[in-house]
């Protein structure tokens, strides 16, 4: 899809950089131009906001004006087959909202819409016009109007035809638009409610695990469907997060993978706005959104809005969906009444509709460099055989309850720990047998620090779960630092299995010191002390023996120290009430 700088491009080039600072700083207060990288990486500026065809030839551009970057453009690697189609882009674009602490990102954008942009932009800029995002074509199949093609039902196979085509999986299956995909899941499913996650493994590796999981209640697939590129794991290539457990960790997720390039997709649970009543769920695909920088990340007002598509919003009735408008549109986030905080939209379409998001499902986009099969033993084939993955790796420092099944990255040095893999088989086919686990610990050197090998019987049904043993120890904890555990399932393939390649688990695993919070001068007590320390320190004495750690045991009611502090400690002492945790046991970050 990339293609290099042409001729009449390159009369644009007016300065090679050798330092892009310097070259903006020459340029004239009420200039607009670019500071681009060509896709050699090569630094230039170019004398005017470049246009479609100047864009083909750059890896990204900061478009300027009066010196001040007011749009960043990048393209993505994804190798497009369909560069003529106006509707099927591979360009982001961030920037910020005119007069507002908004900021924008938006993916899946061609040349030309990326040009309508920075138009607008330009044009708010010049003469302070209304800044919108309207009518922006974009990677978008929808269903056909009336309803009677079989696709009533299959909002989540348009999102998935839709995340595949833009991360540029179906092209390499041959698919040449997001219309061709959805057209082959309308033909290989009956028209049921299903989710994007299983429309993925089926388009990869011909299963359908809502099916197996959920008989009855899922769409099915007609045998011998799907499976077009076996080489990958569907399991490597896609996630799927609960937003119902934990919105604001969610939501970062997703706002992370849109700017790594990956194919996002909304699971949602839809309300009639007028009666209250649940009327189902629905899947759209998202292809940026809006955070408000006015709050933390940690904050659900961050997240304020999101860019969807949605192939229920313009069904042609012309019989080819192909006539279909694919059309953006844009979503307000409200944080939801519910115990988890999570975040909701309106959506007005053949009546107001209340979506309250639970899911989203994300697709990494295709590069050579993707890892895929390579042994000649695996089957290739979920279908017909077990495909056993680790799955998530529970480390916790109690041996029983609840709080055992967490996946604790950090803990405190010298405790023992207890640590047990959890197996899933992630095919049509049951497993029951032996099965070899290796776990190894390794420093941040990479010098192994622990290891552990062990054999095990396991029974899993299809798409089920287990735990393989609950007693793996290391009792004599760790000191502190940074780690890497790595999980081997059936190192040697002695088990016959699809995929040998996706039988390998990393974690991470920080091991931190602990100290009492409001233990200024280390000594492994709260006292008088330490309310001397902070008190010297903001006085300006003993500033040599500032460290991040004394900060982190002194700052106690804010991220600067300040008499308060103090003020906190000398409460706790004399055993008032405090509105700080003094004294609480903490692990350094």
């Amino acid at each position: 899809m990339k293609k290099v700088i042409c001729a009449v491009s390159l009369l644009l080039i007016t300065v090679m950089l050798g330092s892009m600072t310097a070259v903006a700083a020459q340029a004239d207060s009420d200039d607009v131009y670019a500071a681009a990288t060509t896709q050699s990486g090569r630094q230039i500026v170019l004398a005017d906001a470049p246009d479609a065809d100047v864009m083909g030839g750059l890896d990204s551009y900061s478009l300027m004006i009066e010196n001040e970057p007011v749009l960043e453009v990048a393209q993505s690697d994804v190798p497009d087959i369909t560069s003529g189609a106006d509707n099927n882009g591979y360009f982001s674009v961030s920037f910020d909202l005119p007069d507002t602490e908004k900021q924008v990102f938006l993916a899946g954008l061609s040349a030309g819409k990326v040009e309508e942009i920075q138009s607008r932009i330009i044009a708010q800029y010049a003469s302070g016009a209304d800044f919108e995002l309207e009518d922006l074509s974009f990677i978008d199949a929808e269903k056909m109007f009336p309803s009677n093609d079989g696709d009533d039902m299959l909002c989540w196979a348009a999102t998935t035809s839709n995340m595949l085509t833009y991360t540029g999986w179906a092209a390499r299956a041959g698919f040449r638009s997001t219309d061709d995909v959805f057209e082959a899941m309308i033909a290989s499913f009956t028209d049921v409610g299903n989710a994007v996650i299983y429309g993925i493994g089926w388009f990869f590796n011909g299963v359908n695990a809502y099916e197996m999981i959920m008989p009855g209640q899922a769409a099915t697939a007609a045998a011998g469907t799907g499976g077009y590129l076996s080489d990958y794991a569907c399991d490597q290539l896609a996630k799927d997060i609960n937003l119902r457990i934990d919105a604001v960790n969610g939501m970062r997720q997703m706002y992370r993978s849109l700017k790594e390039g990956c194919g996002v997709g909304i699971g949602t649970s839809v309300y009639n706005s007028m009666s209250g009543s649940l009327l189902g769920g629905h899947a759209m695909t998202c292809w940026g959104y809006i955070a408000d920088t006015a709050y933390t990340q940690a904050d659900p007002r961050y997240y304020a809005g999101l860019f969807l598509t949605d192939s229920d919003s313009d069904e042609p009735e012309s019989g080819d969906r192909r006539d279909a408008k694919n059309v953006l549109k844009t979503v307000s986030l409200t944080n939801g009444a519910d115990a988890n905080g999570s975040l909701t939209f309106e959506f007005d379409l053949y009546t107001p509709f209340h979506c309250v998001l639970s899911e989203f499902e994300t697709l990494i986009p295709y590069s050579p460099d993707v890892e895929k099969e390579t042994s000649a033993r695996a089957t290739r084939s979920k279908v017909n055989t077990p495909d056993l993955i680790v799955s998530n790796f529970f480390l916790n420092t109690v041996l029983t309850g609840s709080d055992f099944m967490i996946s604790n990255q950090t803990i405190e040095s010298g405790q023992t720990f207890y640590y047990t893999p959890l197996i899933t088989n992630y095919a049509d086919a049951a497993y029951s047998g032996r099965t070899s686990v290796s776990v190894e610990f390794k420093d941040a050197n990479g010098y192994g620090v622990y290891s552990r090998n062990l054999s095990n019987t396991l029974s899993i049904p299809a798409y089920g779960s287990v735990s393989y043993v609950k007693s793996l120890t290391k009792s004599d904890g760790l000191p502190a630092g940074d780690y890497t555990v790595t999980v081997t399932l059936n190192g040697n393939q002695s088990v016959s299995e699809a995929y040998y390649y996706n039988n390998t688990y990393t974690y991470p695993l920080k091991v931190r010191d602990s100290y009492l919070l409001g233990d200024a001068d280390g000594s492994g007590q709260v006292d008088i002390m330490d309310a001397t320390k902070i008190q010297r320190l903001i006085a300006g004495f003993d500033a040599a023996q500032l460290n991040d750690a004394l900060k982190q045991r002194a700052q106690i009611t804010s991220d600067e120290m300040n008499i308060m502090d103090a003020t906190q400690i000398q409460r706790f002492i004399a055993s008032l009430s405090i509105r700080c945790a003094v004294g609480e046991k903490r692990l350094y970050q």
